[in-house]
């Protein structure tokens, strides 16, 4: 960028801004950042050459443009964060969708439309708040080369093609000049870095949602006009995500369901698209969130703190040492009211909603298979539907041993609208692919006597009740396995010859008890370890969470919901018959990681080796316990990502 000897002021009179400015300037860069207050899509045929060769370096462009609407439009739009669920600005962004498809040439349309399905174009929407009533209008920004040199600019140029052949001027800063020309510039870039992550007092910065997004995506050819950048960067763009447009618009058109969506897909952001656009169409007044377990409680509430502002959205709590739930029931207020609320206590809602509130509000049921206990069953079967949009979430909403379950989901929350496997996701390449190593072992002749005495437990209970589901029996003989001490042995020689399994690893035991014997062996390997089984501080989630901890022996308390990218390795000491939990454990290490965008899963099963290469014990069992979750991973492990 040194190369390019810009003068302190430049002017269209004088220079001719595309080709000696932002066209040699952007072709060097890799990070180019523009707030402006006027922007049209005919821009971009100027500086169609610039934007190839950023794109080219694996460059990213972030624009802050102010949206062009009528003035009743503005007055709708004045309390900041509520602009983001305004059906008046969505209206409005919705026609540069067109404008790009039908006022730009071919190739231009075609490099803009791969940027923003490759995530490197974002573009948010200023709008003013607090003390300022009028337009976003300022122009300027900062671009950034590859040897970390900068310029910013700052002057009158709007992003339009008539700004090329009106009188305009840039005051131009460059950050090898002098330690005040650099001052200036940082204070330019800090300003723009400040509206985009939504800290400016006065100026709130609104992501182009995604659906407009993904619609300009659509316009790409078939190639891609530049080198295909990384993996890291593809992460962030909305058409690697966009099965979340497909699953908001099926759940809508429903208007009650279950989405079944492989853990690390972001079923919780849809979950939020949904709530917006159900806000946008003023079809709901309240939100009610409801699941099982303090952690994913809590991390709903900061969820919900992150994405509604205190003045939009007053949160109440029904768990754990909160009791709100009264101070929620009472009549509606002028705010945006949720309440977050464990499955044990949602009845206690229903049941108390003598002002209405309930049914224009929307439930969020997240994993929702842990709403089917029995004692839930009986105390919300018939009352969910006070609901009108009753949304469920999970990787694993039914089982395939419990029908009584699986019949209450469907009756009370809805069908399974929309599907989106992990095997999917492996593919678009939204999970990591995975490596899997089944150490095989075999029972111990004191498991074999407990599996033969379940299966004699279990002859007794059919005699008493014929009813009795098979389901009861792969409980007991799951237990032996879950416990067995042979496998310990197995895992320590293991051990010897892959120590780096203890890295960002994750060991799932049964037992506490069990959990010390693992214990034993893997302190002669690291002594970063920890345990955390619920009643372990949360500090010791957050460690592990940090890469304070390597290594974190655990239970199903840490199975669910909980997001921790940097998970490689997931060793199962303990696995169900059916792979809904299998599911959710390795889904701790399936997430991507875009600080490493090569990461590959490791899961390290313990597989009877005669459940592999023999036939089952007992005419009760068709397929041996450990087959069916061994043939399933095996399997996994084989797919790879196919979209680039």
């Amino acid at each position: 960028m040194k190369e390019l000897d810009l003068p302190g002021v430049i002017e269209t009179s004088d220079v001719d801004f595309a080709d000696e400015f932002y066209n040699p300037a952007l072709n060097v860069a890799v990070e180019y950042k523009r707030g402006v207050g006027y922007f049209t899509s005919n821009w971009f045929k100027f500086a169609s050459k610039g934007l190839k060769g950023l794109a080219e370096n694996e460059g990213t462009a972030k624009w802050i443009i102010s949206p062009i609407l009528e003035e009743d439009d503005w007055k709708t739009l004045q309390k900041g964060e509520e602009a983001k669920r305004s059906q008046e600005l969505y209206d409005r962004l919705s026609t540069m969708v067109p404008n790009i498809e039908e006022g730009l040439e071919k190739e231009t349309r075609n490099t803009i439309a791969w940027m923003i399905a490759d995530g490197l174009l974002d573009i948010k929407i200023a709008i003013t708040g607090e003390n300022l009533s009028g337009d976003f209008h300022d122009k300027w920004g900062i671009i950034r080369d590859t040897n970390n040199d900068k310029i910013a600019f700052h002057g009158s140029q709007n992003d339009s093609s008539k700004g090329f052949s009106n009188y305009e001027s840039y005051t131009v800063f460059i950050s090898w000049a002098s330690d005040r020309e650099l001052r200036k510039l940082e204070k330019h870039e800090k300003r723009f870095d400040s509206i985009w992550d939504n800290a400016k007092q006065g100026i709130h910065s609104i992501s182009l949602p995604d659906s407009l997004a993904l619609n300009i995506a659509e316009l790409r050819e078939d190639d891609r006009p530049y080198n295909e950048p990384s993996e890291s960067k593809k992460l962030t763009s909305a058409y690697r995500w966009r099965h979340q447009e497909i699953a908001m618009n099926k759940f809508l058109e429903n208007g009650h369901g279950i989405l079944n969506m492989a853990t690390g897909t972001g079923k919780t952001r849809t979950s939020l698209k949904i709530l917006n656009r159900l806000l946008r169409q003023d079809a709901v007044e309240n939100i009610v969130v409801a699941t099982q377990g303090n952690d994913l409680l809590d991390q709903w509430h900061n969820t919900l703190t992150k994405n509604f502002s205190a003045d939009e959205m007053w949160i109440y709590q029904e768990y754990g040492g909160n009791h709100d739930l009264g101070k929620f029931l009472t009549k509606n207020r002028d705010k945006l009211e949720t309440l977050i609320i464990s499955y044990d206590n949602l009845h206690e809602a229903i049941n108390g909603d003598i002002n209405n509130k309930l049914p224009r509000s929307l439930l969020i049921a997240d994993e929702v298979h842990n709403m089917g206990s029995d004692t839930r069953q009986a105390n919300l079967t018939g009352g969910l539907n006070i609901f009108k949009h009753r949304l469920g979430l999970s990787a694993t909403p039914f089982d395939p041993y419990d029908s009584d379950r699986n019949d209450f989901l469907r009756d009370e929350v809805g069908p399974v609208v929309y599907e989106f496997s992990a095997e999917d996701a492996i593919k678009r390449g939204i999970l990591c692919e995975t490596d899997y190593t089944p150490l095989f072992y075999e029972l111990s002749e004191e498991d074999k006597e407990e599996q033969k005495a379940a299966f004699g437990t279990f002859k007794g209970m059919k005699e008493n009740n014929p009813c009795t589901l098979k389901s009861q029996l792969y409980i007991m003989l799951a237990k032996v396995r879950k416990t067995s001490e042979a496998k310990l042995p197995v895992f320590r020689e293991h051990l010897k010859n892959n120590p780096d399994i203890l890295k960002d690893c994750l060991i799932f035991v049964e037992t506490k008890k069990y959990g010390y014997k693992v214990q034993k062996i893997i302190h002669n390997y690291t002594k970063s370890y920890r345990t955390y089984y619920g009643e372990d501080p949360e500090e010791t989630l957050n460690a592990f969470s940090n890469g304070d901890i390597s290594t974190l022996v655990s239970s199903k308390a840490i199975s669910e919901g909980i997001d921790i990218k940097s998970v490689e390795n997931i060793i199962l000491f303990t696995s169900n018959r059916s792979k809904g939990t299998t599911i959710q454990r390795i889904g701790r290490a399936l997430r991507t990681n875009p600080d490493n965008p090569g990461k590959t899963a490791n899961i390290v099963d313990f597989v009877v080796r005669s459940d592999i290469e023999g036939e089952p014990e007992n005419d009760e069992v068709d397929i041996p316990p450990d087959k069916i979750r061994y043939d399933w991973l095996t399997d996994l492990s084989k797919v790879t990502k196919k979209e680039n």
